[in-house]
């Protein structure tokens, strides 16, 4: 989208004149912690109500779905403290890309802990109790059923940035590895051939 002979007040804009992109970084760096680095108690997210499926619902376990959600739940147990852990220290200062690590595994863990619900739950785990198509008001993840969170998780692969996104930002920030060869890195976006 292009917008033309928009005027927006000085007293708006955040940053300085041609900061946008510093600016634009800080905020997708700030809701990438939000997203994945959200306080959490023990069991909480996802990881909640396939745990309570499993306790309530014992004619469903098997063997193999029994070591998954273990591996799962240590998952989301070290993902959870690993939040913490970022957010003591963005007490000190602005996020960094440690962010990007927290909302990948964030993403991964919501994927695959949800599709373990709905594989545990049968084909009830396919039933969906809103078809109306419109914006929900608030995105809970818990409070609705399998259906629901399994559809919702794979958003969250795109929110706060796409996994290819962040894998590189991961490993050229984090991981200190070289960037991929870029010939439009130092052009301004409005001197990029369209």
């Amino acid at each position: 989208m292009f917008l033309t002979d928009v005027r927006i007040p000085d007293s708006r804009r955040l940053g300085e004149v041609g900061d946008g992109w510093r600016v634009a970084q800080t905020t997708l760096n700030n809701e990438r912690v939000a997203i994945g680095g959200m306080r959490l108690p023990r069991e909480g997210g996802m990881i909640g109500p396939a745990a309570a499926t499993w306790r309530e619902r014992p004619e469903l376990r098997t063997h193999d779905l029994h070591q998954r959600l273990l591996k799962l739940w240590v998952e989301a147990e070290v993902a959870r403290l690993t939040g913490e852990r970022l957010r003591q220290q963005l007490v000190a200062g602005q996020p960094g890309p440690e962010g990007a690590g927290m909302k990948l595994a964030f993403a991964r863990l919501n994927q695959e802990i949800s599709g373990l619900e709905v594989e545990l739950l049968g084909e009830e785990g396919l039933s969906y109790d809103d078809w109306t198509m419109r914006r929900p008001e608030l995105v809970d993840f818990t409070g609705r059923e399998a259906g629901y969170r399994y559809l919702r998780s794979k958003g969250n692969s795109i929110e706060g940035g796409t996994t290819e996104i962040l894998l590189n930002i991961v490993a050229e920030r984090v991981l200190g590895l070289p960037a991929e060869p870029r010939t439009d890195k130092d052009v301004a976006w409005k001197d990029l051939a369209r």
